[in-house]
């Protein structure tokens, strides 16, 4: 991630939404602040915890405080969103932002470290699952890339879309991967539309 800055940025915003989402959906469930904010920063580290352990990287998110901050950063917007009449909605959009950022940045890393094109796959879907199974595990929720389509599948077809701009179209690192991420965002609205998810 050091070596292109606005990879990095992207890491730092995937880190910063799932650590939003993990607050909002905790604090909307009656969590204390302070636990609220525990969890949020897991969430916000476990993807890039997860995805430089299994490329056998230094693990920036150890070594530099950045994550840290940025995860305490937003925990204080998810429990700010928690407190709005649509913090379902806030939620949603949060965890999908967080989802489709940690599937590309991944799918990214693992190309430029020399995987395969099934490596980079199933690095971006469990480097992108990462976060939402702690939080969903912790609240004591069912896993939503178990109950929800679109969303591991959302995820995995981001984590394509990043590859294929890398390979074929000559992109920059952090183009390939807004791309795979805005694919995963129009999954994501695509599932919002087909019905109410309902109250977290």
């Amino acid at each position: 991630m050091a070596q292109d800055p606005l990879l990095y940025v992207l890491d730092l915003a995937a880190s910063f939404m799932l650590a939003a989402a993990a607050s909002c959906r905790a604090r909307s469930g009656g969590a204390h602040f302070s636990g609220a904010a525990v969890l949020a920063c897991l969430a916000g580290l476990a993807a890039p915890l997860l995805r430089e352990s299994l490329l056998g990287h230094p693990v920036l998110a150890l070594n530099r405080g950045d994550y840290l901050a940025i995860s305490v950063a937003g925990s204080l917007i998810g429990v700010l969103a928690a407190r709005s009449r649509h913090s379902w909605r806030a939620f949603y959009w949060l965890d999908s932002l967080g989802l489709s950022l940690a599937a590309a940045v991944a799918a990214v890393a693992g190309f430029f470290s020399g995987l395969g094109i099934t490596g980079c796959l199933v690095l971006g879907v469990v480097s992108a699952l990462a976060g939402g199974v702690v939080r969903d595990v912790a609240l004591g929720d069912s896993a939503r890339f178990v109950e929800e389509d679109l969303y591991a599948t959302a995820a995995a077809l981001g984590a394509m879309l990043t590859l294929a701009v890398l390979m074929y179209g000559g992109a920059a690192p952090w183009q390939g991967a807004l791309a795979g991420c805005g694919l995963v965002l129009v999954l994501r609205g695509l599932r919002l539309r087909r019905g109410d998810m309902g109250p977290i």
